[in-house]
């Protein structure tokens, strides 16, 4: 056999051998069961329970024809029932500004503030209401909205104006 001959046989055998280790797979691996477990999620909710009641700085009143003044306080007072189920679960029991309508100019003049309670244990408040956990879940929370009508709303601003109160709602989202 000549050289030329040799050395195309090993350059063939070569490149039959790293071909076929083209396909290996050269790392280890293995695997275990962990032993885990389900994970379910959570719920929140809020249940009205009973009427709700409205007054203002002088006593009961109706929402339907109150007519309001610069320094008017408005409250409106409901129990709810809390669901709120979740591990790490943080909600805002607040007022959705969206469903009070009326003249742009009285809903300015007026602040809106939620505060609630727990057996008459105040819950904390943030920047969004007040602070809802699992540690609420089941109970009745006394829930007091209170809108605030400025006494030193300057000049005519929104006299004779309207906004819908009786519609408005009160909300709990996740934070």
């Amino acid at each position: 056999m000549n050289n030329k001959m040799k050395g195309a046989i090993a350059a063939g055998a070569a490149t039959v051998l790293l071909a076929g280790g083209a396909g290996t797979l050269a790392a280890w691996n293995s695997g275990a069961s962990i032993g885990g477990g389900g994970v379910g999620a959570g719920a929140l909710a809020l249940t009205q329970s009973g009427t709700p009641n409205w007054k203002d700085q002088n006593g009961a009143v109706s929402i339907t024809g109150f007519r309001a003044v610069p320094g008017d306080v408005v409250t409106y007072t409901a129990s709810f029932t809390v669901t709120a189920q979740g591990t790490n679960l943080r909600a805002n029991l607040a007022v959705d500004g969206a469903t009070i309508t009326g003249d742009p100019a009285l809903k300015a003049a007026m602040t809106t503030a939620v505060t609630a309670t727990v057996n008459g244990a105040p819950l904390p408040s943030g920047a969004g209401g007040a602070v809802i956990t699992p540690a609420q879940n089941g109970k009745v929370v006394d829930v007091k909205v209170t809108f605030d009508f400025a006494q030193g709303t300057p000049g005519v601003t929104a006299q004779t104006a309207q906004i819908d109160l009786s519609n408005f709602n009160v909300t709990l989202k996740q934070v």
